[in-house]
C-alpha cells in the first residue's frame, strides 16, 4: 500500500543508513541516530583510509567539535561517525517518514489522504528529543486503533 512512497523515499534520498531506523521500535530519535552512525563506522584500516581520502573536511570538523583523539585511526573513525550522524540529521524528516510509512505498511493501516497529510505535518515537527514510539502512537491514533 505504501510501497511507492517508501521506494521513492529510499531511491530519491541521500540518507546513508537512514533506512536502519526501521530496526528500532522505541527510543529517542537522537539516541537512535547516534547508535546508527556509530554502528556503521568502519573497523578496517584500509576502509577507513579509503573513506578518509575524500572526506578530510568531516575529519577536520569532527576534530574541531569532538577533540583530537591523538590516534589517526580513531580520528578518521570519529570523522566518519560525525559525517554519518550529520547526514542522518540533515535527512531527519524523510527518515521519520520512512519509519512511519514502514510501520503503516507492515501493520496494514490504511490512511485517507487527509490523514496522510496530517501525519506528514506531524512528522515535520519532530526533533531529536522525540521518541519513535510517539510516531507509532500517532499513526494508531489517526485511525482510532487501540494502543497496546
Amino acid at each position: 500500500m505504501y510501497k511507492d512512497i517508501l521506494e521513492e523515499l529510499k531511491n530519491n534520498l541521500s540518507f546513508t543508513y537512514g533506512e536502519q531506523i526501521t530496526d528500532y521500535d522505541s527510543g529517542y530519535i537522537g539516541d537512535i541516530f547516534t547508535e546508527i552512525a556509530d554502528s556503521n563506522v568502519d573497523m578496517y584500516t584500509s576502509d577507513l583510509f579509503e573513506w578518509g581520502k575524500s572526506n578530510l573536511w568531516y575529519i577536520d570538523e569532527a576534530t574541531k567539535e569532538l577533540g583530537n583523539p591523538n590516534d589517526i585511526i580513531k580520528q578518521i573513525q570519529q570523522g566518519q561517525f560525525y559525517a554519518y550522524e550529520q547526514e542522518l540529521y540533515e535527512n531527519k524528516e524523510d527518515i521519520m517518514k520512512y519509519f512511519a510509512y514502514t510501520y503503516l505498511n507492515d501493520n496494514e493501516i490504511k490512511l485517507s489522504d487527509g490523514e496522510i497529510e496530517e501525519l506528514d505535518d506531524y512528522l515535520e515537527t519532530l526533533d531529536s528529543n522525540d521518541k519513535l514510539e510517539n510516531i507509532v502512537d500517532y499513526c494508531k491514533d489517526l485511525r482510532g486503533y487501540e494502543i497496546a
